[in-house]
């Protein structure tokens, strides 16, 4: 075999190679395309979800959206006739938490697959694509089970018969009150 040919194998093994490589990338292109379409399609159908939780009692609902904001609060007619506003706070506060937490697990559970990169070929000299990508939550979210536990704890540990405490009455008011407003020349104002 002479120079020249060695050349020419050479030659056609770089060639070879070259597109070899072409078709990884160009493989590796086409995936990342593919999956930042579904991650599209997801984060859209996303944006639309709501979820709605109300206490057992039904005197509290809750509606947040996908990333666990709060898009509304109702309180039932009676909610503030059979309990006290600070188990209602309570109750409130744990509902949305509740809430919360499960639209937050939904949306993770829902994207984890996306981010799953086990399949992504390694490239020399590149680095590792799953080394870039954070495993698990920036925040652990609440638990929802924990939250309506907790709630159920709450009204087994009040008594039966009465479950709210009795109203607080304040005997005497924090801040004396005269009726003249003498800055602004009217009735109602503090002295």
């Amino acid at each position: 075999m002479s120079g020249r040919d060695d050349f020419e194998a050479g030659r056609q093994d770089l060639a070879a190679r070259n597109a070899a490589l072409r078709d990884q990338i160009d493989n590796m292109l086409s995936d990342l395309r593919r999956r930042t379409a579904g991650i599209q399609e997801k984060q859209e159908a996303a944006a639309r979800q709501t979820v709605e939780i109300a206490s057992d009692d039904g005197m509290v609902t809750v509606r947040v959206d996908a990333t666990g904001t709060l898009q509304e609060l109702a309180l039932s007619p009676k909610a503030f006739e059979r309990t006290t506003p600070e188990k209602l706070a309570r109750t409130i506060t744990s509902v949305i938490r509740e809430a919360s937490g499960t639209a937050q697990r939904q949306l993770q559970s829902e994207f984890a697959p996306l981010a799953d990169v086990s399949d992504v070929p390694e490239v020399p000299g590149v680095p590792s694509l799953a080394g870039l990508l954070r495993q698990g939550p920036l925040v652990e979210p609440p638990d929802p089970d924990a939250e309506r536990r907790q709630r159920r704890e709450d009204d087994s540990a009040a008594p039966s018969g009465n479950r709210s405490q009795p109203p607080q009455v304040r005997t005497k008011p924090d801040e004396e009150w005269d009726d003249w407003d003498w800055d602004g020349n009217r009735r109602g104002g503090r002295r």
